[in-house]
């Protein structure tokens, strides 16, 4: 059984988008869902949201698979959360995050790029406030970017997609491979998703920028990470966590091995 993860916190109205995102793949793939929160704060358990009260919200008759994991190992809590999704190995990692930029981000590292960079499995960042794709549990996914810097990270954007929307079983739509600059290489025939229409879009300019700007009027943006590999990815992020805490709707990070 497909299972999907979601780092959950104890901020009810924080946390609700981003596991409603959880609970609708969940629903949509038939898989188990287990939302994990590191800490052992008092009634933390009943205070982290449930698949049958967000149901009833939603007024769907359905049922699912949902457990919670209460964590404690580590001093640091994403050390923690870390320790037990390692030991879950789920197909697919939830979390929300908050828009950082400057020196906030910089003094304040994000529990979701943390997450992203050091676990084997997609990702799905949900921005606080960003336009979902999920509504009262149907999942809408009609438009969806691909950065498209190199071969092979334009490949393992395009797999993992393919294996969402199939586990999804989503309508046919329209994938959008953004090629930034005048250096960006030609592509080989990638694995889209069966019926998915394909459209190659050209910019100039700042990659993360552009990023952000082309995933104004799409779904799901979904972009292959390297994880940070620099001093300047330190200071000011990589690529995919700029475009984390920038992007109007929900990102997938898929790790490059």
């Amino acid at each position: 059984m497909t299972t999907i993860a979601h780092a959950a916190a104890a901020h009810r109205d924080e946390d609700r988008v981003p596991f409603e995102h959880a609970l609708a793949l969940a629903l949509a793939s038939q898989a188990r869902l287990v939302s994990v929160h590191a800490g052992n704060e008092p009634d933390v358990e009943e205070r982290l949201l449930g698949a049958d009260e967000v149901l009833r919200a939603w007024s769907h008759a359905g049922q699912i698979a949902h457990e919670k994991v209460i964590h404690t190992c580590c001093d640091d809590p994403v050390d923690t959360t870390l320790d037990a999704l390692r030991r879950l190995q789920p197909d697919l990692l939830v979390v929300g995050t908050h828009a950082r930029t400057g020196i906030a981000r910089w003094m304040m590292a994000s529990r979701a790029e943390a997450l992203a960079e050091n676990l084997p499995s997609p990702t799905l960042v949900v921005p606080i406030g960003a336009r979902p794709f999920v509504e009262r549990g149907k999942l809408r996914l009609r438009r969806v970017l691909v950065p498209a810097g190199d071969p092979k990270s334009a490949k393992a954007a395009c797999d993992a997609l393919s294996r969402l929307l199939a586990r999804s079983s989503l309508p046919p739509g329209e994938v959008v491979l953004l090629k930034v600059g005048d250096g960006a290489p030609e592509l080989p025939e990638l694995p889209l998703p069966d019926g998915w229409l394909c459209q190659v879009k050209r910019v100039q300019g700042p990659v993360a920028e552009a990023i952000t700007e082309a995933a104004q009027d799409v779904d799901l943006v979904v972009m292959a990470t390297r994880g940070q590999d620099s001093f300047f990815d330190a200071l000011v992020g990589t690529h995919t966590e700029r475009v984390f805490h920038a992007a109007p709707c929900p990102v997938l990070a898929v790790p490059l091995a």
